[in-house]
């Protein structure tokens, strides 16, 4: 996924390339920054390069220290291959813009048409060149050559498809920012203003956060938000803690998060169960236990892993309460067909941002359904929007392939079919007795090594597929989950 992150502050290149690090663990081919200079005018400072944010670092060789304000970008390869002209950030003709982008402009073929025939040059393959050319184009039609916010909202009204965007214009004090169907947060601390389409690149940066809304657009100042319209959202504190992507004595993150369950399971666990070991006290959701237990249905929508949760989660809802529940792939969701006020939706991911889960929550929305989220990213988009339901505290989870989070899914949507359950007490507290062993025994497995791991890569390694088999709901669910596993680490 792609990244982005701005400053506008002392040394703000130096501060852009260390959120660009924070946002390595995202996967990403190419990166790139650029810089404007207190007393320089002219063309903007840019570097880009294929490889690793260290690589950038030793081909910007310094330069930008001393920048003033800066934007940078992780870019994974869509529109265009893998090559340092593809890179982000985007210049205009004469690089007196610089632009960075995330998602995907519909209609950037149409547009680029136009551009050519008014006689821009593309220099890339991307879709992102094209929003740059159009502010060029918006801020030299101004009568008015400062007034920046308005060529950008002109530009913004041409774009289709979904975006996050920053974008820096020689002798412009600030950075432009446009939020529609990706994620952009800004944060401060006393010294700086930043931007990031990632809450993580903030911890140790930013004390205050201030969530953009879709369809917003803003000039970012070091005093503060400007808009069209007034409406600047407020800042509030930085919830939550920043792990660093750091392996430890693991070989890498994956089995690092892997050897992390225990924990994280224990941490899903902590304060949720009654001390009578029978009832569960979840407290996030704004329906309580009985209403729920009134419902016709419970809708659970997830991608790919949450998905997965996702079917586990309604076996559980189904077996042990009276509420028929039904999981959804995220971007197949029917929900004129499911939903009512009399159903709960519930969004399931990781970081909170799939867009395609959001998209469906607010469908559900629209068709009177009680929404809600169960996400692991403290303050992330689905927590915000449907403003209730179940954090998974697994801690940051930076491999592509989830491990700890899956399980915390499963486990928080186990407590959550409980807590709505009409299972005797009895049989309750016996379900839930075994359930507080299990971190106990992962501990106990994976320390302990008889061999099976390495003899199934032996004979996996030179196979050209693998099956997954599991019979039964659960089962094959998790088969289902393997294989995804699979596929996301060796791409059998």
């Amino acid at each position: 996924m792609c990244g982005i992150y701005g400053c506008i502050g002392n040394d703000a290149g130096t501060k852009v390339l260390e959120g660009l690090r924070k946002l390595e663990y995202r996967g990403y081919d190419s990166s790139g920054l650029s810089a404007i200079f207190s007393k320089r005018d002219g063309p903007i400072e840019t570097e880009r390069t294929v490889g690793f944010v260290s690589e950038l670092v030793s081909k910007a060789n310094g330069r930008f220290k001393d920048a003033q304000i800066s934007i940078g970008h992780t870019r994974w390869a869509t529109h265009g291959g893998v090559t340092d002209k593809n890179a982000h950030p985007h210049r205009s003709n004469d690089g007196l813009i610089s632009l960075v982008h995330n998602g995907i402009i519909e209609n950037a073929t149409e547009l680029s048409e136009k551009l050519i025939k008014m006689g821009y040059h593309f220099q890339s393959e991307t879709d992102t060149e094209v929003i740059v050319h159009l502010l060029d184009h918006e801020i030299k039609k101004l009568a008015n050559k400062d007034n920046y916010l308005d060529a950008f909202c002109s530009t913004i009204s041409y774009l289709k498809g979904s975006w996050a965007i920053a974008a820096v214009v020689t002798g412009m004090e600030g950075i432009l920012a446009s939020r529609n169907g990706a994620p952009l947060i800004v944060g401060r601390s006393t010294e700086d203003i930043s931007v990031s389409s990632d809450i993580q690149s903030f911890y140790g940066a930013c004390s205050e956060v201030a969530f953009i809304n879709d369809g917003s657009n803003f000039l970012i100042k070091k005093d503060g938000l400007i808009s069209k319209d007034g409406n600047v959202p407020n800042f509030q504190i930085l919830e939550g803690i920043y792990d660093s992507p750091d392996s430890g004595n693991y070989p890498h993150m994956m089995i690092k998060e892997i050897h992390d369950q225990p924990i994280s399971l224990t941490n899903a666990m902590s304060g949720r169960i009654s001390s009578n070991g029978i009832n569960i006290e979840l407290g996030g959701f704004k329906l309580n236990s009985e209403e729920i237990k009134k419902l016709d249905s419970i809708n659970l929508i997830g991608c790919g892993t949450a998905y997965h949760a996702a079917q586990i989660i309604a076996s559980y809802i189904m077996k042990y309460s009276r509420v028929n529940a039904r999981a959804f792939v995220s971007s197949e969701f029917p929900a004129e067909h499911v939903c009512s006020s009399k159903t709960l939706t519930i969004g399931i991911s990781q970081s909170g941002e799939t867009k395609d889960t959001l998209d469906a929550l607010s469908e559900a929305k629209k068709h009177n359904s009680h929404i809600a989220g169960m996400c692991n990213v403290i303050g992330s988009t689905i927590a915000r929007y449907t403003d209730n339901g179940i954090y998974l505290h697994a801690g940051s989870e930076y491999a592509v392939a989830s491990t700890k989070v899956f399980t915390n899914m499963v486990a928080t949507g186990f407590l959550f079919a409980l807590s709505i359950s009409n299972i005797k007490k009895y049989k309750q507290k016996i379900l839930i007795s075994e359930f507080r062993k299990i971190p106990n025994k992962m501990a106990k497995q994976l320390i302990e090594d008889d061999g099976s791991i390495e003899k199934a890569v032996e004979v996996i390694t030179n196979s050209p597929n693998a099956i997954f088999i599991g019979r039964g709901d659960i089962n094959m669910y998790l088969a289902k989950e393997g294989a995804l596993k699979m596929m996301e680490v060796s791409y059998i």
